[in-house]
């Protein structure tokens, strides 16, 4: 089947393919976090561009009351994101970026996924944080909900403008 509009298109597909995925995963693969990783880049870093602007005007806080993840930056003298925009573009950028580290469970598995941002010119670290893998989860399908309610209400607003 043919996609539809690219940033949309992408991330439903990609979300298809990461509950594929997790449905299928087994200890020799497939791998559920790194498909999950990896589908940060498809469903959040892409459509990112197209939804930047309406998501810096959600306040953080209350991104967190309609059931974000709270992502706090480990060191308080990090970069502290105000916008739910500020934070997506932090996580963003450092997945996008390849600034990720993961640290185990008790059994062994992927558990704990470290993201930073790395200033490029002075390598200097901006902000950093720590989340469980369901946080990371979450956040995605927060972030996939989030861009599904302002693609409709871009709709909306075109067929207003031309109806």
């Amino acid at each position: 089947m043919m996609p539809g509009e690219a940033a949309p298109e992408l991330m439903r597909r990609t979300m298809f393919n990461l509950r594929f995925i997790q449905e299928k995963r087994s200890p020799t693969g497939p791998y559920e976090v790194t498909q999950l990783v990896n589908s940060f880049l498809g469903a959040l870093a892409h459509p990112w561009e197209k939804y930047k602007r309406d998501l810096a005007a959600i306040p953080l806080s209350e991104a967190f009351e309609n059931g974000w993840p709270r992502v706090a930056p480990l060191d308080p003298s990090d970069e502290n994101p105000v916008t739910l925009g500020d934070l997506i573009r932090l996580m963003r950028n450092g997945i996008a970026h390849g600034n990720i580290d993961f640290a185990p469970d008790a059994d062994g598995e992927i558990g704990l996924i470290r993201i930073r941002n790395i200033h490029p010119r002075s390598c200097r670290r901006t902000w950093e944080a720590i989340l469980t893998v369901r946080e990371m989860e979450a956040f995605l399908y927060k972030f996939v909900e989030q861009a599904e309610a302002l693609q409709s209400a871009m709709r909306g607003e075109i067929r207003e403008t031309h109806g």
